[in-house]
């Protein structure tokens, strides 16, 4: 956020909780389609340096930020639909919107980004109409805010977060 003296860290998003809903629709055999939402709760930090009488200043500003994401993901099943174990691969599409920090003179409200996913995991039927769901996921997208690199000519913009989800799922 400070133009002075600034570092490639100086301003940090760290998750703290989240949930979120998935719906899935399997096709016969061995594909599926899925739409999903999730809302998380983050930590924004932000440094800003201000020079004063000659000294600079160093000051950290915090705040909670309200991250939403909606994704849709292709499933592909390495198990046919009506197994016991459906173990599965998945890729798709994403947008997310990080909410506006309380920061006074933040330069760009919220953001929103755009991204992709990929991940697997596995589909376990407890009994008939439920399922125990587990799936590791990492998105990528890109990075919020504007944010900017200290150096004027550095390039890049992605936004990396690894996400790993216990799941009961109802189906039909």
């Amino acid at each position: 956020m400070s133009e002075e003296g600034k570092k490639d860290d100086d301003t940090k998003l760290k998750g703290l909780y989240g949930y979120g809903a998935r719906l899935t629709w399997n096709t016969p055999g061995y594909y599926g389609h899925e739409l999903g939402f999730n809302y998380n709760q983050a930590r924004l930090t932000s440094k800003v340096r201000t020079t004063v009488e000659g000294a600079t200043v160093t000051s950290v500003l915090e705040d909670r930020v309200v991250v939403r994401q909606a994704y849709y993901n292709f499933l592909m099943y390495f198990m046919p639909k009506g197994e016991r174990w459906r173990p599965f691969m998945t890729g798709g599409i994403q947008a997310t919107e990080y909410g506006a920090p309380g920061f006074e003179d933040w330069p760009t409200g919220k953001s929103r980004n755009y991204g992709f996913n990929y991940g697997g995991g596995i589909k376990i039927q407890l009994a008939p109409h439920l399922q125990l769901r587990l799936d590791a996921r990492d998105f990528i997208g890109g990075k919020p805010y504007d944010l900017s690199f200290e150096e004027f000519g550095k390039l890049g913009g992605r936004f990396r977060h690894f996400e790993g989800t216990a799941g009961i799922g109802i189906t039909f």
